[in-house]
């Protein structure tokens, strides 16, 4: 009786083991040269570098890269970034979609990459750093909202990054959102109402009168299923 009860715990272990078990999804260049590209600009992988260029042209509203695939509702996206303008400001939008009861994302045919659509018609968590050029430090803000882009979940009290290579991590998991910034948390807040399944978006903008340049690398998405 007692060695089938400990079969039976060590099986209820086992399987709560596996519960937060993620799985990984490794991002190489070639492929993230793929993801859906929105914008005036250009994306290129620089081979012998081994990253990928992400660079408005004038005149930009923004440039980004959507990716093709959706995600589960908790999940860790990691990777290396170096913005080699003051003016680039850097975002990431996570469970991106089309408002409503949907994981699919859409955008008009004449998309220019401007931020008007991206919070008034689509769903996600927004987290934008390296923003002192706008007059900004970190944050995360959820969109559409009754007032678009005028209330933060969380804002940060400075920015840290340069214009060298930083580690980036930011996540969704039990109810909190975070960004890391060379392993230091840098915003970290809760939501109970989560938005689920979605799209990830890499967004880059300038300034009025400087384009905004960034190289990305060994991107790492984590799942939790």
């Amino acid at each position: 009786m007692r060695n089938k009860l400990n079969v039976i715990f060590l099986t209820i272990i086992c399987l709560s083991f596996n519960s937060v078990i993620a799985k990984e999804i490794k991002v190489g260049n070639e492929e993230l040269g793929k993801w859906t590209f929105y914008g005036k600009g250009v994306v290129a992988e620089d081979l012998n570098q081994g990253h990928t260029v992400l660079a408005e042209t004038p005149d930009s509203q923004g440039v980004m890269l959507v990716s093709p695939e959706t995600y589960s509702k908790d999940i860790v996206l990691s990777y290396k970034i170096r913005p080699l303008t003051p003016e680039s400001v850097l975002v990431v939008q996570l469970s991106a979609s089309d408002k409503g009861e949907t994981n699919s994302i859409s955008f008009p045919n004449d998309y220019d990459g401007n931020m008007k659509y991206l919070i008034t018609d689509i769903d996600s968590y927004f987290i934008a750093f390296h923003n002192s050029a706008h007059k900004k430090t970190p944050f995360i803000r959820k969109y559409p909202q009754e007032l678009p882009g005028k209330t933060e979940l969380v804002t940060a009290q400075s920015n840290v990054m340069t214009t060298e290579w930083h580690d980036v991590e930011v996540g969704k998991k039990d109810g909190g959102i975070w960004l890391k910034i060379d392993n230091k948390t840098i915003v970290e807040t809760t939501d109970n109402h989560m938005i689920d399944d979605g799209h990830i978006i890499f967004r880059m903008r300038g300034t009025k009168d400087r384009i905004g340049v960034s190289l990305i690398k060994d991107v790492t998405i984590k799942v939790f299923e």
